[in-house]
């Protein structure tokens, strides 16, 4: 059947779009193809059509597409996906391939996907290619009291699942080890009370359709072991429970592969193209004897879902070391070794680093996996275990209480694999003084302690000097997580650290020496005790002896009936450049500083704790520290602050020592005492 096409559209020779080099085409040719897709012309042009359905398929909607006028405008360039593949591209990850109707099958780079029905051999074809010499090393989960769900083989017919102890199952076997595979996916509303089963005990009906339809996918592929939170967790025994919450981590590092639900909003829409749940159309046209066919980017999907908002799912899908993935559209597939698609002919092998430019998609490996590293061996793993926390601070929880747990397994995994030297404190990432360049633990933690972040929202369940004590409220944009671990850092000729002594106090009550004034101490005891199970092991609070001193600051504008900015000059330290200083957290959290019926007087001083002096010259000197806010707490001997920001100013002048308990800079005077940071 003949296609309708508006004028520009019937212009356009795919024969030629097919067997021409971009570059020897014109514009005018098809080398580019903009169209301004009203609806109009939607309705009119079949060719228009497909293009607006193929803007639509990633959010439902062309919001990304709008012009100035408020109408969609989609942009295609000509370009190459294989050598002898055309395809169209623009900047919003979209990829069209144009491929003859008449070409041979084998030859063909794309396939029209079923919308009810998945095709497991397929699959099976990409577990077969994964060499488990290139996986990941991983030990294996080694707590005997782990639970399974066991779906029976595929010719047990209706058997219902049960769940089973691991280690009675290692018992039963002959030969290979067993393998079990991991469920990650979105929860939705919590439940009002989950059930504790008893070990060999049928699962209560009805299941989630998630967790059903994880069953079938399970016996389809010939395995026959499900982990899944919901049940495999003892809820009755909360030590266990603990226990299997904080190894989360090791749990989806030890699976075979992880089934990812990225579709719906929770646990009962299921698997699409599993059993019931429908899969959506896959955009495609046929023209001019020529299929165009949309080949979704998996990145630019899979961010756009639900389980890409949830805290949990983070370490999930990094840890695991198989991942497939169902989407309202089709299944994606990625290991170490390779990336596949349903949409797509073959695999795509890629080493499994960082840096790969093969890598063709970027779901699991973080935000940071094209950043080139810098200064110190192993510096690229630090720019990258900063990008998983950036992302973590933009994502959701149903309980609060959860927010280290549910980033554990990343952290005790840079701990455990990565060549930089790390360890953490309630979250918060330090990295040894050997690393630094630093003389001392002193200098480690006052490095950790700097670190950034904008848009933030207080999350009391856990200290304000932790990154965990946050969360940024932009889900994109909400600027980069930073930490002082630049170079300027590493040089002590070049930079001085003000801590002088530190005291770790624990929910249970019990008090560890970090570091005294020559930067000694327990750290190793302060490292063991945070990384044990159970709320009542964590840090709660920080007693800090180094120097403190008052800022005062002044709104940037007039705040007229509120405060209107967020940005401040400073008065006491005058900036080389007067830039305005930005506060990291939000608005609400400023307007007590600064009421709007002040008689005129906007200004406001902070204490601050100093952490370091950097970039040391004879007529300059750049201060990093703390901005604090107090705490009331009724005849405390030592006062009690929160930290509410890291600033970084340069003073006109150096530090300089006047006596054991006061040091100056310009108009600035820093006395030395302790505090407690909660």
């Amino acid at each position: 059947m003949a296609n309708h096409l508006c004028r520009p559209c019937q212009k356009l020779s795919f024969d030629k779009l097919q067997s021409t080099q971009p570059e020897d085409l014109s514009d005018e040719d098809g080398r580019l193809i903009k169209r301004t897709l009203s609806p109009d012309l939607i309705e009119s042009c079949d060719l228009c059509n497909f293009f607006a359905r193929a803007a639509r398929y990633y959010t439902g909607d062309c919001k990304e597409y709008l012009n100035a006028d408020g109408v969609p405008e989609i942009s295609l360039r000509l370009g190459r996906w294989s050598r002898r593949t055309p395809c169209l591209r623009d900047d919003h990850d979209l990829v069209i391939l144009i491929e003859k109707q008449d070409a041979e099958k084998e030859k063909a780079g794309s396939r029209l996907i079923e919308p009810d029905r998945i095709d497991y051999s397929l699959l099976r074809g990409w577990f077969s290619q994964c060499e488990d010499g290139y996986m990941r090393d991983y030990s294996k989960y080694d707590i005997d009291t782990l639970r399974v769900i066991d779906c029976g083989d595929v010719g047990d017919g209706e058997q219902e699942p049960r769940l089973v102890s691991w280690a009675s199952v290692g018992k039963q076997l002959d030969g290979n080890p067993p393998e079990y595979v991991a469920l990650s996916y979105v929860w939705g509303a919590a439940p009002g009370g989950l059930p504790t089963l008893a070990v060999n005990s049928t699962l209560p009906g009805p299941l989630p359709k998630v967790i059903s339809d994880a069953i079938v996918v399970v016996r389809n592929l010939g395995g026959r072991y499900l982990w899944v939170d919901r049940y495999c967790i003892p809820q009755g025994d909360n030590d266990e429970r603990e226990k299997q919450i904080h190894a989360m981590g090791q749990i989806y590092q030890s699976a075979k592969f992880t089934i990812i639900a990225a579709a719906g909003d929770g646990p009962d829409h299921g698997l699409p193209g599993v059993t019931t749940t429908r899969r959506l159309p896959h955009p495609f046209i046929n023209i001019q004897n020529h299929t165009l066919t949309l080949i979704p980017q998996p990145d630019g999907y899979i961010h756009h879902t639900k389980w890409a908002t949830r805290g949990w799912t983070l370490q999930e899908g990094f840890l695991s070391s198989r991942r497939l993935v169902f989407t309202d559209h089709q299944v994606f597939y990625e290991c170490q070794c390779i990336q596949a698609v349903e949409a797509l002919v073959g695999t795509y092998w890629h080493p499994y680093s960082y840096s790969s430019r093969e890598l063709w998609f970027h779901v699991f490996a973080g935000d940071t996996s094209k950043r080139k590293g810098r200064g110190r061996p192993g510096f690229h793993y630090v720019e990258q275990l900063h990008g998983f926390i950036e992302n973590y601070m933009t994502r959701d929880l149903t309980d609060a209480n959860d927010g280290l747990n549910a980033f554990r397994g990343i952290l005790q995994h840079a701990e455990q694999n990565w060549q930089t030297p790390i360890h953490e404190v309630c979250g918060l990432p330090i990295y040894v003084p050997e690393y630094l360049g630093t003389p001392n633990n002193n200098s480690a933690i006052a490095v950790s302690l700097s670190w950034k972040m904008s848009d933030l929202r207080r999350r009391p369940e856990f200290p304000s000097w932790t990154w965990i004590g946050w969360r940024s409220v932009k889900r994109t944009g909400g600027g980069s997580f930073y930490l002082g671990t630049d170079e300027r850092w590493y040089s002590s000729a070049d930079s001085k650290h003000y801590i002088t002594s530190v005291d770790v106090a624990f929910r249970d009550g019990q008090v560890i020496q970090w570091s005294d004034f020559d930067g000694r101490g327990d750290r190793g005891k302060v490292f063991e005790k945070s990384s044990m199970p159970g709320m009542s092991e964590l840090p709660q609070s920080l007693l800090v002896t180094g120097w403190l001193f008052d800022l005062t600051v002044v709104p940037v504008g007039d705040p007229g009936d509120g405060l209107a900015t967020t940005e401040f000059h400073t008065v006491e330290i005058r900036e080389q450049y007067r830039r305005p200083m930005s506060f990291g957290v939000e608005r609400e959290h400023l307007m007590p500083f600064f009421p709007a019926n002040s008689d005129g007087n906007r200004k406001h001083t902070f204490t601050c704790l100093l952490l370091a002096e950097v970039d040391k010259s004879n007529d300059r000197s750049t201060l990093v520290f703390l901005i604090l806010r107090p705490v009331l707490q009724a005849e405390a001997l030592v006062q009690t602050f929160e930290r509410l920001d890291c600033w970084t100013l340069t003073s006109s002048t150096p530090i300089v020592q006047v006596d054991g308990t006061t040091m100056k800079a310009g108009d600035c005077v820093f006395k030395n005492d302790a505090l407690v940071l909660q």
